[in-house]
């Protein structure tokens, strides 16, 4: 969960950084999550705010998406493909770390009737139930976004799509106002005005590869993000922002679409350079995204009985991350690439896709 402009194949870098900061708060959050489960204290609270790495991810997407359909619009042979990248790009390995969780399950002798949905959460299908693999529900609204993506591939031309997916967007943000919430999880989601976070991505994109701003205009963007981050920290709890369908979208989608901007256009003017490093955990994201549940749920098994609060939770968060980062990257190298590889199909047209698929 990188973009490239006609005609080239170049990777944008600031992306790639971008999606591995993106899993990276995630993976805080579900530190502070570990914290609480196993300590029942509560002093890494402000990693609680590493949800915004999910909003991160759909931003992303947006501009993802934009990038490889761009001149595609109206052949059925391309969307077809499109649309069978995009499962392929999700489902393979999602399978896999599905599979692990329910087998840990297995292990632990802990029933997963009446807790969860299996069929559902390997289908992606969102139900009352949580999913086995809980990071599962962005993948949902990920699938929504590219069968809509797919149907606009297969039956417009790309001139009126801008306007049809601007129809989309009020569509969702006015079915949202007259429903509001709503005890079918299916029309929760296609209500969700999390979705117009993929269509500010999609317009990011749009400018990025129609505009050329003055130099300055990345540092002021960056600084406007980091500011409103600040504002959200200091005024708004954490919870309450993740559980409100209009304040996440909002709050969390507005950072992520002006950090995006920010550090887009700070690349492009050469004003920023960064580690290949920074750019490989960019390439391990989707991974690390699956894998870092389990990873950190099995050091904190070991850990927590052996050693009393705070040491116990300073090894988890330190060991944690290093063992996040290793399974995610052996994870991509000797799972999720020769996946990819196997299952990918060229592309119909002269457009390359990107390096790394999205």
């Amino acid at each position: 969960m990188s973009p490239t402009s006609q005609p080239q194949s170049r990777r944008i870098v600031s992306i790639q950084v971008c999606r591995g900061l993106a899993a990276l708060l995630v993976v805080f959050t579900h530190i502070q999550g570990i914290e609480t489960k196993y300590f029942g204290v509560n002093h890494l609270r402000l990693f609680r705010y590493g949800d915004l790495g999910v909003d991160l991810f759909f931003v992303i997407s947006g501009i993802v998406i934009a990038s490889v359909t761009a001149g595609k619009f109206g052949h059925p042979r391309g969307a077809c493909i499109f649309l069978y990248h995009r499962l392929v790009r999700i489902f393979p390995v999602f399978w896999i770390y599905t599979t692990l969780t329910l087998f840990g399950y297995f292990m632990t002798l802990q029933s997963t009737a009446g807790r969860f949905n299996i069929v559902a959460s390997y289908l992606l299908i969102p139900t009352k139930l949580p999913m086995l693999l809980l990071q599962g529900w962005t993948l949902s609204f990920e699938l929504y976004f590219y069968l809509l993506i797919f149907l606009l591939l297969f039956l417009v031309p790309e001139r009126i799509v801008p306007w049809l997916l601007a129809l989309w967007g009020v569509t969702v943000i006015g079915l949202k106002l007259h429903i509001g919430l709503s005890p079918s999880p299916i029309i929760q989601l296609l209500t969700s005005p999390s979705v117009c976070e993929f269509l500010a991505g999609w317009i990011l994109f749009r400018i990025y590869r129609r505009s050329r701003l003055h130099p300055a205009a990345g540092i002021i963007v960056l600084a406007a993000s980091l500011a409103l981050l600040v504002a959200v920290i200091l005024h708004d709890d954490p919870a309450s922002i993740v559980d409100h369908p209009w304040r996440r979208p909002i709050l969390y989608g507005s950072f992520a679409t002006l950090f995006l901007f920010g550090a887009l256009e700070l690349e492009r003017t050469r004003l920023i350079r960064y580690l290949p490093f920074f750019a490989s955990i960019g390439d391990w994201s989707y991974s690390i995204y699956l894998s870092h549940i389990l990873v950190l749920n099995l050091i904190a098994r070991l850990i927590a009985p052996s050693l009393p609060y705070p040491a116990a939770m300073a090894f988890i968060l330190v060991v944690g991350i290093a063992a996040v980062l290793l399974i995610g990257y052996l994870s991509y190298t000797y799972i999720e690439r020769p996946l990819l590889t196997l299952l990918y199909k060229p592309a119909p047209s002269p457009q390359t896709p990107a390096k790394q698929p999205a």
